[in-house]
């Protein structure tokens, strides 16, 4: 996942957060998350990001996380 949001940033030079938005397809609500790089590595707000593969994820929303952090739907990549 750590090279997944590096590729994100390197896609975006000189951005210090990047913003995805989806809807989650588990519960339908859509989801923002903003990512901003820290100095241990990179903090996520607003929902979750699940990898899928090397260069896929796909985003869950806080809510469901939280109730059931098991599920695992269809990727982004």
């Amino acid at each position: 996942m750590i090279e997944i949001l590096k590729k994100m940033f390197e896609a975006h030079p000189g951005k210090s957060t990047v913003v995805l938005k989806d809807k989650y397809s588990y519960c339908g609500r859509e989801t923002i998350i903003e990512i901003t790089p820290t100095s241990g590595g990179f903090g996520l707000q607003g929902g979750i990001l699940r990898e899928c593969s090397a260069d896929e994820y796909f985003i869950e929303c806080d809510t469901c996380y939280k109730v059931t952090p098991d599920i695992v739907t269809s990727p982004i990549s």
